[in-house]
């Protein structure tokens, strides 16, 4: 039995799927870490200047007290990736498909919201990447860098398949983590208060600053990486029931790493900013810290810690074009009534569609990069993105509890739990966010 709320197309072609004599899976240790993929495709297109910004802030604030938050965040968004696997696993149906059968109007909701996303991304990650280039060579010109910098992003997603855009996320990933662990030994080797500092992670609850753990909570892991996670699982193909405990695994690996790099990026804000009267405002201070760093632990430090800043943002931009251009393909080809078992020439990376809207966005970034990133955009921006994850947190909720539902796949009490709690928290963030965007305007 499938889900019910599959097409007849998909519904056929999953239970061939299910039928057939899956492969065995790798026996060694070595072998299963190979089957790994989209999670770290995961970890390195979601974790972002936008995840060191709120570690670091938090950091200067209250050391590692806030550790806590942003546990509870990486718990949340791992229920979240979780689910939108073992959804697309249980109906081999995408998420936007599937999202439908819970409300006709989700895949024009998502569209229209992807679709204003995609029209600031590209330009606001270029030129935080292009300000961490521009801090290590100050001759470089900001605005033309960052323009090229997100053509190149768009140029790596439009030429190469799955495959290897996989290889590469993966360089990125690999890069940005190990630099950001030899940045956080060096500050606790460098320590002048060890520690004091370590004394700094017994948990508290800031008083009168909720706003700060919520955005904590919230900031930690991607938006769009989430809800894109099934489509780089489809690419894989994990079809069959022996692979859920892989594509677990595969997502609880994407929120380790990303634990372990805010972990990292706390340890280093605790080193240098806790205790000082020192903060960061934003992207632009995340590169003033450069020059302090530098002081702390050496001109190595400072550049290790610039080019790790480039890394991150550069492989979020680079993921971000993937994730979004498979939501906007998937939600226009869901809208347009093509069924699952016909998907492929409208939503793979060497569609027309992903094509398509891969050129909108990368046109977009230059646009909005010479235009100077309004303001009204940007806040437009962010509470348009504040929407997707309780929208998809309360889908999965219902199509996850629904009876066609193979018991495997379906929701069990701590799935539930964790997603009802992602739907209140998010929707909660979403609500400050959008009063935030109104009071900008």
């Amino acid at each position: 039995m499938v889900d019910v709320t599959a097409t007849p197309g998909s519904s056929l072609r999953h239970q061939a799927a299910e039928s057939a004599e899956p492969a065995p899976l790798p026996t060694s240790l070595r072998g299963r870490l190979a089957l790994l993929g989209p999670g770290l495709v995961l970890a390195a297109a979601s974790v972002g200047a936008g995840d060191m910004v709120t570690s670091l802030a938090g950091a200067a604030g209250y050391g590692m007290a806030l550790l806590w938050a942003i546990l509870i965040g990486v718990v949340l968004k791992f229920a979240l990736t979780e689910a939108v696997g073992r959804l697309y696993m249980a109906s081999g149906q995408t998420v936007i498909a599937s999202l439908r059968s819970a409300g006709r109007w989700l895949p024009v909701a998502f569209f229209v919201f992807v679709l204003v996303i995609a029209l600031i991304y590209g330009a606001a990650l270029s030129s935080v990447a292009s300000l961490a280039l521009s801090t290590l060579f100050p001759a470089l010109p900001l605005r033309p860098v960052a323009v090229g910098i997100a053509l190149a992003s768009a140029a790596i997603v439009y030429v190469g398949r799955y495959t290897v855009f996989e290889r590469v996320m993966s360089v990125f990933m690999l890069a940005k983590f190990l630099g950001m662990v030899v940045l956080a030994v060096a500050t606790l080797a460098t320590a002048d208060d060890l520690p004091g500092l370590l004394s700094s992670v017994r948990p508290r609850l800031p008083e009168g600053d909720v706003v700060t753990v919520l955005a904590l909570i919230g900031g930690v892991g991607g938006t769009a990486g989430i809800a894109s996670y099934s489509y780089w699982v489809r690419e894989k193909g994990w079809r069959d029931r022996s692979r859920l405990p892989v594509m677990r695994a595969d997502s609880a690996v994407s929120y380790a790493l990303t634990f372990l790099f805010v972990l990292c990026t706390t340890v280093v804000g605790t080193g240098l900013l806790h205790g000082s009267g020192r903060t960061i405002t934003g992207n632009e201070g995340l590169a003033a810290l450069a020059d302090p760093l530098g002081a702390d632990l050496g001109s190595v430090a400072r550049v290790l810690f610039l080019g790790t800043f480039f890394l991150v943002t550069l492989s979020a931009l680079v993921g971000g074009f993937n994730a979004l251009c498979y939501l906007l393909a998937d939600s226009l080809r869901t809208l347009r009534d093509v069924p699952d078992d016909a998907a492929e020439p409208h939503i793979a990376q060497h569609s027309r569609p992903f094509r398509a809207f891969l050129l909108y966005a990368a046109a977009a970034a230059v646009a909005v990069t010479f235009l100077g990133r309004p303001v009204p955009l940007v806040l437009t921006y962010a509470a348009v993105g504040s929407l997707i994850l309780p929208l998809l947190s309360g889908a999965l909720l219902v199509l996850l509890n629904r009876r066609g539902v193979q018991r495997p796949y379906r929701n069990k009490a701590a799935s539930n739990v964790l997603l009802a709690g992602s739907f209140v928290l998010f929707g909660v963030l979403a609500v400050v966010q959008v009063k935030e965007t109104i009071g900008g305007l």
